[in-house]
Parts: structure tokens; sequence; C-alpha cells
């Protein structure tokens, strides 16, 4: 599967996205592609590898006809094991303009991976939306999001949050109806708390939410490489909800894929 994670306002999708990948029962690759940088290698990879590796020489290798050899040369490990695996992000948020057309070559080699048995995770930061009310194709992922089998907006259980997301949800749905799958692909991940629950949310935005995380401060230190609780990572909250996530989310991502399978295949053979 390939999953898409964005969110409105800063709501924690790089950690979310972390928690996800290092909690899989799968393979995984996590391409951390969020236009206003990385985090991920100066944060949990403690500033290793260098950035001499990374998303932002990608473009470089798409112009010059290497990606696809040099691909996988951009791939690190997260884990001792290399089951999961990090493309890291920007080092420089002025680079996201020149990867305008990386996107679409980007995801036929997540394609392949995914092929090869690893579930796809994008982190696409936050959601940029341009004057006219439209998802920004020069400043973000847009093709990343219109081709995932999943898109979850990340959304916190409070009302500013849920505030800020309503209207992307909007541009979101428009976006993907007219240039993606379909709006069908759009769900929310919720970040629990103190105040909404998941069934006032999802009537709130009118969008299903798909799976939940506990906010958990500690663990999510740890992975933003402020915490020193590493080696107790996989009994904490946030990891277990991680865990039990990846089975909705999952159901989720292939249940969307059956259904535009139909359409797909009349399309193909129409061309």
């Amino acid at each position: 599967m390939i999953v898409a994670l964005t969110s409105a306002k800063s709501s924690g999708v790089t950690t979310s996205c972390l928690a996800l990948a290092l909690a899989s029962p799968k393979r995984t690759v996590l391409a951390e592609c969020d236009p206003a940088g990385g985090t991920v290698r100066a944060g949990f990879l403690g500033g290793t590898p260098t950035a001499a590796v990374g998303l932002h020489r990608l473009a470089t290798a798409e112009r010059d006809g290497s990606l696809p050899e040099v691909f996988e040369q951009h791939l690190v490990p997260l884990d001792t094991e290399g089951n999961r695996l990090l493309l890291p992000g920007l080092t420089d948020p002025a680079q996201a303009p020149s990867l305008a057309g990386t996107w679409e070559p980007l995801h036929r080699l997540l394609q392949v991976m995914e092929e090869d048995g690893f579930d796809i995770l994008v982190d696409a930061g936050r959601v940029v939306v341009e004057s006219a009310q439209r998802l920004s194709a020069l400043y973000s992922p847009a093709p990343l999001l219109r081709l995932a089998d999943q898109v979850l907006l990340v959304v916190r259980a409070n009302a500013s949050s849920v505030a800020a997301s309503a209207p992307v949800v909007r541009v979101l749905r428009e976006d993907l109806d007219r240039h993606g799958t379909g709006s069908g692909a759009l769900g929310v991940l919720l970040i629990e708390g103190e105040g909404f629950r998941a069934t006032e949310v999802a009537a709130a935005l009118g969008v299903p939410v798909v799976a939940t995380l506990p906010d958990d401060p500690a663990t999510a230190a740890v992975l933003g490489g402020s915490g020193r609780a590493r080696g107790r990572f996989a009994l904490a909250p946030l990891t277990r909800a991680a865990r039990t996530a990846h089975e909705p989310i999952t159901l989720a991502a292939t249940r969307r894929r059956v259904q535009i399978a139909p359409r797909t295949s009349r399309e193909a053979a129409r061309v």
C-alpha cells in the first residue's frame, strides 16, 4: 500500500509517520516529502547520514536521467535490520520548487518498492494551498497525494485543529476528485486527547476516522531525537497504538484499490 499523511497545521505528521513505520509488521519505506524540509535525519537519526543523500538530490538525478539507477542509494535504514527505510527529506525549503517534475517519477519508484514487498508511507507535511484555494502543485508533493491508495489528514482532537482542517478537507476533496483517484481516498488519522471523540471529528469534517493514535509527548520526544528512553519505545503507548493502526489503515487502502480497479481497467481499455 501507498499511504500519504498530511495536515492543515502542525499536527504531528512526521511523528505519526515515523511511529507507523517503526511499529509496522511489514517492511516499510518512509518518504519524507514535506516541502518545509525534513527532520528525521537531524532528529531521530542524530544527524546521520550526511546531506549527500536524500530527497533534494533526486531532482538533479531526474534531470540527468539517472534517477532509477541511484534512487535506492538515497534510502537509509531506520532500524538495525534494514526493514524500515527512510528517504530523508529536504535540507532547505527553498529546494521544494525544483522537485515539481520529480514527484511522479518518484511515485513510480515507490511503486516498485511496494511490488518488492514494502509498505510506503509518504510524509507530505502541511497542505500547501494556492490563493485560488486549490492544492499547490509547485510547493507540495501533490502527485503523491493524488496517486496514493489512502490520504490521511492528521487531525488533533481539539477545536482549533478541527476548525483548521475543515477548509483543507474541501481543498483535498476537490483536488482528488479532479486530479486523483477520487475523494474516497481521504480519511483522518486522529491524534486523541482531551477534546473531541472520533465520531465527533468524523461528523464535523465529513471524513471517516481511519485510525487513532494517542497524544504521547514522551515518545514523540524520542522520535524527535530529544528523548532518552529509546529502549522503552516498543512498550510506549504511541508504539502500541501505531502497531494496532496498521490493520485499519491497510484495510482502508486495500478497499480503495478494489473500488477504483474497475474504473482503472475501463480507462486502460479505452487507451
